[in-house]
């Protein structure tokens, strides 16, 4: 009885993540590679300023709040429009103050896609550079990138959101306090989580479209993804999960990255992290939540393919 249950269950799951597979339907993608400007170096810069100005700034510290002041200076003299948004959450019965910082490039539709990255890291950590400082500082470069278009050519088809978000290590909080205050949800197009993605041990990125304990996200926007790298020829394709992998996602959807609370509230959401040579991994598991996740780990190469 339990064999014929486990192979049923089996049968089962396959079927589905098949099923969800074919529903995705195949994308074309054009692409110059020439216009691909993503400098890993510069963002091995802002990294490493960001990092080494504001250590210790998880959830609730002084140097979260001055990180996100030092991150909207940055953002806002680009042209971007700025808001901060401020709350208080009880952890083990203290008060804790948080802050979400977004801000918007106005495109030709007020339809909006959203990069996200955590500015807080774990209280484990002391730099958080990896995580998720790398993540920061790539959705710090793309904006330079975005604006400088936008100032020689005019605004993008759809707005562009980039999202510091507080909390993440808390459970999303800043994420989740981002869809759930927003006016019009319906104007969110997608979302895209950047976290992990800077350790020099990484060969390459996967995808993760877990919602945050319901929703999976889109398989469109995952092949998307997939096809956008494969015609920019040279980066890395990132690696979407089996359709068992897929079964068993979604039989346990717990999401570990800001893009869980995005596909919970039904936007279509994928979140982009570091896969990892096997001789590594235990390097690469050390030095994360803990003292040792440095810059000095961090490689411009593997921001710039990440980026």
């Amino acid at each position: 009885m339990r064999i014929w249950a486990a192979r049923h269950a089996l049968t089962l799951a396959l079927g589905l993540g098949a099923a969800a597979c074919r529903a995705a339907g195949d994308v074309e993608i054009r692409s110059d590679p020439v216009s691909l400007r993503f400098s890993g170096e510069r963002a091995f810069a802002l990294e490493a300023e960001l990092v080494r100005q504001f250590p210790r700034r998880h959830s609730g510290q002084p140097n979260n709040r001055r990180a996100v002041e030092w991150l909207r200076a940055h953002f806002a003299g680009l042209g971007l429009a700025c808001s901060v948004d401020d709350w208080e959450v009880v952890n083990y019965s203290r008060p804790v103050g948080l802050r979400n910082l977004a801000c918007s490039l106005p495109g030709r539709s007020g339809r909006e896609i959203v990069l996200v990255a955590h500015h807080d890291h774990s209280p484990a950590t002391i730099q958080g550079a990896d995580n998720d400082g790398s993540g920061v500082a790539i959705l710090m470069h793309l904006a330079e990138l975005f604006a400088a278009d936008v100032a020689a050519g005019g605004p993008p088809a759809h707005t562009l959101v980039f999202l510091s978000a507080d909390a993440e290590e808390y459970g999303m909080l800043g994420s989740r306090r981002y869809v759930r205050t927003h006016p019009d949800r319906d104007r969110l197009i997608a979302a895209i989580s950047l976290d992990n993605l800077g350790k020099k041990w990484a060969v390459g990125l996967e995808m993760s479209p877990l919602g945050q304990f319901r929703g999976y996200g889109a398989l469109w926007l995952q092949r998307l993804a997939q096809a956008a790298a494969r015609a920019a020829s040279g980066i890395w394709v990132p690696r979407m999960h089996s359709p068992l992998e897929q079964a068993v996602d979604q039989a346990v959807p717990v999401s570990l990255m800001d893009q869980g609370p995005f596909v919970a509230a039904g936007v279509p959401a994928l979140g982009f992290a570091n896969v990892y040579d096997p001789a590594a991994r235990d390097e690469a598991w050390r030095t994360y939540h803990s003292p040792d996740d440095v810059i000095e780990y961090q490689s411009p190469e593997v921001l710039g393919q990440s980026g």
